[in-house]
């Protein structure tokens, strides 16, 4: 994938290997042969006049590749993207933040 962002012009992305992700209680993906992980996670930005776009060159890219691989797409808004989430005006839950305290302060 990264070759084909160079082939393509693109530059703005982020790349996480090795990615431990868990699903539920009992789906949990560590990375070890029990539990294999995702190989990496492509954080791509795109301004949204060219998600579409970047969406069909993604899928074409896809396409050349063999069967069996696995490749999702996930599109978060930015509008909704909180960059600092101590200022944002989000309530807190207070009695959850007094234990957490007590545990993080020992």
């Amino acid at each position: 994938l990264e070759e084909f962002f160079d082939e393509i012009g693109f530059y703005l992305y982020g790349i996480h290997r090795k990615v431990e992700t868990v699903w539920s209680d009992k789906l949990k993906h560590k990375n070890c042969n029990t539990w294999p992980g995702t190989d990496c996670i492509f954080l791509l930005t795109v301004p949204e006049q060219y998600v579409d776009e970047m969406l069909k060159y993604l899928k074409t890219f896809r396409m050349s590749l063999p069967e069996g691989i696995a490749m999702s797409v996930g599109i978060i808004p930015m509008e909704r993207v909180i960059p600092r989430l101590y200022d944002e005006d989000i309530e807190v839950n207070k009695e959850l933040l007094e234990k957490l305290k007590k545990k993080h302060t020992k």
